[in-house]
């Protein structure tokens, strides 16, 4: 089965965000696919949170950005802000990476819920990735003008901008499940 990411994006700057938050994607896989139940319900303290609750945490929050974008598509849409793809198309994106990597509060909506089932969890981050790839196909070759949302922690962001956002915040908590399976009391 392939990726949805990996589809053949007409967009340039589509496709390079979608392939750099396909290989954040592998990475973070690839860290979480063997453990067993006890390795990811593992807390290093008791107000930490476990592997799994990352993953969940991880799934909610992709929902919620695949919802903010479609609303910023649709805004777009609906004030004629988006146009056929011209020569050259939209700029490319960025995001303030340093500033999002500082510490903060996840809000309530993507707070994690315990003890949830590895396979079940992994199955979820695969529905909301292709929920959000399909949002985001709808904008394939076409240029999203600059209609924003309010990010908590980034300000206003624009559509690529909050996809950018989606491949920020899974290389943030893969750094926080290497740091889990790092710790010395992590089962083995």
């Amino acid at each position: 089965m392939t990726a949805p990411e990996t589809k053949g994006w007409t967009s340039s700057v589509l496709g390079e965000i979608w392939r750099r938050n396909g290989e954040t994607r592998e990475m973070l896989l690839a860290e979480v696919r063997e453990l067993s139940e006890v390795q990811a319900a593992f807390q290093i303290g008791p107000r930490d949170w476990s592997i799994g609750e990352i993953l969940d945490h991880l799934c909610l929050s992709e929902r919620s950005i695949a919802r903010t974008v479609s609303r910023v598509f649709q805004q777009a849409a609906g004030r004629g802000l988006v146009q056929d793809a011209a020569p050259g198309e939209a700029p490319a994106p960025e995001i303030d990476e340093a500033k999002y990597n500082e510490p903060a509060g996840a809000p309530e909506s993507v707070m994690p819920s315990p003890d949830r089932p590895l396979e079940r969890l992994l199955a979820g981050l695969a529905e909301s990735r292709e929920r959000l790839v399909e949002v985001s196909a709808r904008a394939d070759g076409r240029v999203v003008g600059r209609m924003t949302m309010q990010h908590f922690q980034l300000g206003d962001l624009d559509f690529y901008q909050w996809l950018l956002v989606e491949g920020a915040h899974e290389r943030k908590h893969l750094e926080q499940i290497r740091h889990v399976k790092a710790h010395q009391d992590f089962p083995r």
